[in-house]
């Protein structure tokens, strides 16, 4: 067994094949940590690398006009990112660490090789890029929403991929500052601010030391984010 096999194991783009084929590929891949707010790569530098979250979480960043930040996605463990070294020859956008972070990523050669010899795994890569693309675009209707509407979207996303239960409701496992939720949510920290007091009075949330957040209910956030039927 490789050292890598029993994690290849856990992550769900590698579920569908046999022990065998986990050890064949464990050495493949290059096992990386990145500290919460570190850079995995930026914007422009080439496209490689295929990347799977291991641990933790990474917010894919987009910079707009002026040096504004635009977070496009959040991809949480089993999830892959930089894709585009398929694709393109640079990559489109930036990859930073929201959380202490561990990655495996496949050199670009052994990425079209693991597609190649496992078409199991490209039937789920597809599938994993067909979802993250419907959630940017979903993302990105919303910005022409109001705030409320926004923050309410983002922080029912973020616990769908990374919230545990708790007696007092959804509790999201990643410590989000307002800064972050103001970056998620393509808004401003004061605008951030400002909502998720109006969350915590009504008793939709509660926010506890250390920036972590729980969804007390997530029914009236669906409701405010018009996520329900």
């Amino acid at each position: 067994m490789t050292a890598l096999e029993p994690l290849l194991g856990h992550i769900p783009l590698f579920c569908d094949l046999p022990p065998g084929a986990l050890a064949a590929i464990g050495p493949w891949f290059r096992e990386d940590s990145y500290a919460r707010d570190a850079y995995i790569f930026h914007e422009d530098d080439p496209a490689s690398r295929l990347w799977v979250v291991a641990a933790g979480q990474v917010k894919i960043v987009k910079y707009l006009e002026a040096g504004k930040e635009a977070v496009v996605e959040v991809v949480s463990p089993g999830e892959l990112f930089g894709g585009a070294a398929m694709l393109m020859p640079f990559q489109p956008a930036t990859a930073q660490a929201l959380s202490d972070t561990g990655t495996l990523s496949l050199s670009v050669q052994d990425y079209r090789r693991l597609l190649h010899e496992y078409p199991a795994v490209a039937v789920r890569v597809i599938e994993m890029l067909g979802g993250r693309l419907l959630g940017v675009i979903g993302m990105r209707i919303k910005i022409s929403e109001r705030v409320e509407r926004r923050i309410a979207h983002v922080l029912l996303k973020v616990a769908s991929k990374c919230g545990e239960e708790t007696a007092a409701g959804c509790r999201i496992s990643v410590s989000l500052s307002r800064q972050d939720l103001a970056e998620l949510a393509d808004t401003t920290p004061e605008s951030a601010i400002r909502v998720m007091s109006k969350l915590t009075r009504s008793g939709l949330v509660e926010t506890l030391p250390g920036g972590f957040i729980v969804l007390c209910d997530r029914e009236g956030l669906a409701a405010i984010s018009g996520e329900l039927a």
